[in-house]
């Protein structure tokens, strides 16, 4: 009994004194609506997983300054991830590069430079980011930062295809190389970002500026023996490049004198671009008309 009337009597000062600091705070000019929102609870905001909070020992740890990259080391994010695809008979590499902190993602198709060096810069484009795809690329760069590597060998694997993956949180770099790409989930969301990306800015008309070399379809050079070499790369509508292949033409296949016009004169140990083909060769013989109905 005395314990409810000394609840009440609290209940009763508690009414009192909120209804007194009322009046006074309306006397003020400030409104009940934010007395209210300065005396109830907040909810507490849900946490957001960071990135690289955790990360195993690996050898392929190392700091900004043993990252071995063409790529200037000026355009590196501080904090972010990239993988670039390339063929060692190409100089030709294809680079994607995520900034967590600007939320861009940079796609660019670089050139080695003929006396080693950094790259040229061929094309390129950088694109925002949405939050939800900068969780989703936190979320693939953590599991990469927490699991070891696959050591395994894989075989059959092509032999003149490199792959480099590399994460970048400060200073703490992880860096990891092979034929076949060392970390496929990391480098298929990063893939399946840039179709993306470029989707929303075809959809958006805001397409890159083209640059001279951008139309080229790959690169050629020629053997010793006269054997024409061609690294070429199929691109989507949106501009992504969804694969490469490499074709040969030895001297006295019926199609090398046609693919040697095209290409053009090829200096010795050097290489060319190589542009669009025709939709019919100058000497193919046209296809037979049908008849109109």
């Amino acid at each position: 009994m005395k314990g409810s009337r000394t609840d009440a009597f609290r209940s009763e000062t508690g009414t009192r004194w909120r209804e007194g600091a009322l009046d006074r705070l309306r006397r003020l000019g400030i409104s009940e609506l934010l007395v209210l929102l300065l005396v109830l609870p907040v909810a507490a905001k849900a946490h957001e997983p960071g990135y690289a909070d955790a990360k195993i020992a690996s050898p392929a740890r190392t700091s900004r300054a043993g990252v071995r990259l063409a790529f200037p080391a000026g355009e590196l994010p501080r904090r972010g991830m990239l993988v670039a695809t390339g063929n060692i008979l190409s100089p030709l590499a294809r680079w994607i590069v995520i900034d967590l902190d600007l939320m861009t993602i940079r796609q660019a198709t670089t050139r080695l430079a003929d006396a080693g060096g950094l790259v040229e810069i061929e094309s390129e484009r950088t694109d925002a980011i949405s939050d939800d795809e900068r969780r989703n690329v936190i979320a693939s760069g953590n599991e990469v930062w927490i699991t070891p590597a696959r050591d395994t060998p894989v075989f059959g694997e092509p032999t003149d295809r490199l792959c480099n993956v590399a994460l970048f949180d400060g200073d703490d770099v992880l860096q990891e190389v092979g034929s076949d790409c060392p970390r496929p989930r990391l480098v298929a969301v990063l893939e399946a970002l840039a179709v993306s990306a470029n989707g929303r800015a075809s959809s958006q008309g805001h397409a890159p500026a083209p640059s001279s070399a951008e139309a080229s379809i790959g690169s050629a050079h020629r053997e010793p023996d006269g054997t024409l070499v061609l690294w070429l790369r199929a691109e989507s509508e949106a501009g992504s490049v969804v694969g490469h292949g490499e074709l040969r033409y030895p001297p006295g296949n019926q199609h090398y004198d046609r693919f040697l016009r095209h290409l053009g004169p090829i200096p010795p140990g050097g290489e060319v671009l190589v542009w669009p083909f025709p939709p019919h060769w100058p000497d193919e013989p046209a296809l037979p008309q049908r008849p109109r109905s």
